[in-house]
């Protein structure tokens, strides 16, 4: 039964991307993603169309980082320059960046078709599934989104065994994208204490480098639009909050120094709380490769969700905690909280369907749930091997 069932989820999740790109290219690109909830827009892969397009803006004797006319919908480019230096070697242009894109989509399923193969269970298979083929991942690849590359960087960096290639691909992604340095960092104090020097000493390195970028971060910042709706994080948040509040400018700027306290209270909070009276799962399911990618997918999902506003497509983040998840569901003592996390996720990745029903609110509080769950873990955690490496007292392995 299990067999067959990761079977049938493998060549599904391969077949429904492939059906819509070549439905999409033979006919109508727009019809035939809409047909599945996605709102699609030209050109094709636009998202990623914007690195060329800056690359003609940058023969022309302008920064893209500042304008790029050469993009048809006005976009700056909000990655760093180091993408268009890769593509320009690559000799990526507007004509066959669609490759590129699906090359970043083959990614991205390859990576999920590794968490289907090791599923213990065929109800596990079936919800990786689903999950995999939501709207948030759909949106990213419609988009040929980036961070599909990134996704797989990441992803490489927790299953690869070598410990300097795992730090190799964490640092790529972070000189990339800037928010995996998160993961970076979970990666490194994850290590035992005697392997932490190499990971750390990376990491530092690249802080240094996206420190003196500071001028592109800043023009990145500016270049990426906060919005409400088919987006997540603080920022978006704050934002779905403020429109009940637009009597005056006053009011308008108060609240918003409340919503930001309110946040940073919440936060700060929910550490203590899980530092003091969390309950003790244990260190065996964090040392386990599905707690490894709970840990680092978790962690980047915190921290791109406190420092600002993210795209829906960047949810994809979310689909590699889910293994850890299905795990606790089959322990009793935890098993409403992972039925509770499986949920929200599976609103905050099917959000545009949610909010297209007039259900933003909705959707951001599940992404904020999400955080609040995911910091929870991620503090248990941390408390956790801290008491192993300074022998405060023994972890418990939960039974299951």
């Amino acid at each position: 039964m299990l067999r067959t069932v990761k079977i049938a989820s493998l060549a599904t999740l391969w077949l429904v991307p492939l059906l819509v790109l070549v439905s999409a290219f033979s006919s109508d690109w727009i019809p035939a993603w809409r047909t599945l909830g996605v709102p699609a827009m030209l050109p094709r892969f636009a998202d990623l169309s914007t690195i060329p397009e800056g690359l003609e803006t940058l023969r022309q004797g302008k920064d893209p980082l500042v304008t790029n006319p050469a993009d048809a919908l006005g976009r700056p480019v909000n990655y760093p320059r180091i993408w268009l230096t890769l593509f320009s070697a690559l000799g990526i242009n507007v004509r066959n960046v669609w490759a590129m894109a699906i090359l970043f989509c083959a990614f991205y399923l390859a990576c999920m078709s590794v968490l289907i193969a090791q599923a213990k269970h065929a109800a596990d298979a079936a919800i990786l599934l689903v999950a995999s083929l939501s709207i948030s991942p759909l949106l990213a690849m419609e988009r040929g989104n980036n961070d599909l590359l990134i996704f797989f960087l990441v992803f490489l960096g927790c299953i690869a065994t070598n410990k300097y290639l795992k730090s190799l691909a964490l640092a790529a992604a972070s000189l990339l994208k800037i928010f995996p340095v998160a993961g970076m960092m979970i990666d490194a104090v994850r290590r035992p204490a005697k392997q932490r020097i190499v990971p750390f000493l990376l990491a530092a390195l690249v802080l240094v480098l996206l420190a003196w970028q500071w001028r592109d971060l800043n023009l990145i910042r500016q270049g990426t639009p906060v919005s409400r709706i088919r987006s997540y994080g603080f920022l978006s948040l704050r934002e779905e909050i403020l429109r009940f509040f637009p009597d005056s400018l006053v009011t308008f700027i108060q609240m918003s120094w409340i919503v930001a306290g309110g946040f940073w209270l919440a936060a700060l909070s929910t550490v203590d709380l899980a530092w003091k009276r969390g309950p003790d799962l244990g260190l065996a399911p964090f040392r386990s490769p599905q707690g490894e990618m709970f840990s680092v997918f978790g962690g980047i999902y915190v921290f791109a969700y406190a420092i600002g506003s993210n795209w829906d497509y960047r949810l994809i983040f979310l689909l590699p905690t889910l293994p850890f998840v299905l795990g606790l569901v089959r322990v009793a003592r935890f098993r409403g909280w992972a039925v509770a996390y499986l949920a929200l996720v599976g609103i905050a990745e099917n959000a545009l369907g949610f909010e297209h029903h007039g259900g933003t609110l909705l959707v951001h509080l599940a992404t904020f749930a999400l955080f609040i769950f995911a910091l929870i873990v991620l503090t248990l955690q941390f408390k956790g091997f801290i008491a192993e490496e300074f022998a405060v007292g023994p972890s418990v392995v939960p039974s299951s």
